[in-house]
């Protein structure tokens, strides 16, 4: 069973990666929860409460650590496939659809998450968030009060 801290780290991780255009994240520190905000369907964070907007990653983040774990591979077919599909016009999904095809993909997931968790916590760092007891808890100038206007 994994820990809330583990439980964070995959929400902002997972927040960090989804580029749609009609979604955003936040931190919601008085549910201790990641609100996604879709105006669409009038999901938000409650009125009041304090929050923190997860910016997702650039995609050059992302496209450095899949070369990160093609170049980290020994020599030989599977390290130049995955090193070929990011040269692809398409690279992100190029890459996914060529670890099918190799014996990377438990590597290529653990890889990942280390390196996602590296950067959730250098930006936890940044933002000011500190867990302590079981909770999350920011005073950092990017936190707010939510207000549905």
């Amino acid at each position: 069973m994994k820990t809330k801290y583990e439980i964070f780290i995959d929400a902002v991780s997972y927040a960090m990666e989804d580029h749609s255009y009609n979604v955003i994240w936040y931190y919601d520190f008085d549910e201790q929860d990641i609100v996604p905000v879709i105006e669409d369907n009038g999901c938000y964070p409650k009125d009041g409460h304090r929050v923190l907007r997860i910016e997702p990653l650039p995609s050059r983040v992302l496209f450095r650590i899949m070369e990160d774990f093609a170049n980290s591979l020994p020599e030989g077919q599977e390290k130049e496939k995955l090193l070929m599909s990011l040269r692809y016009r398409k690279p992100f999904s190029s890459f996914k659809q060529t670890l099918v095809y190799t014996s990377q993909r438990e590597n290529w997931f653990a890889f990942k998450e280390k390196q996602m968790q590296e950067i959730i916590e250098e930006w936890m760092s940044d933002e000011g968030i500190v867990y302590k007891d079981e909770v999350f808890n920011c005073n950092g100038p990017s936190v707010f009060e939510y207000h549905l206007d």
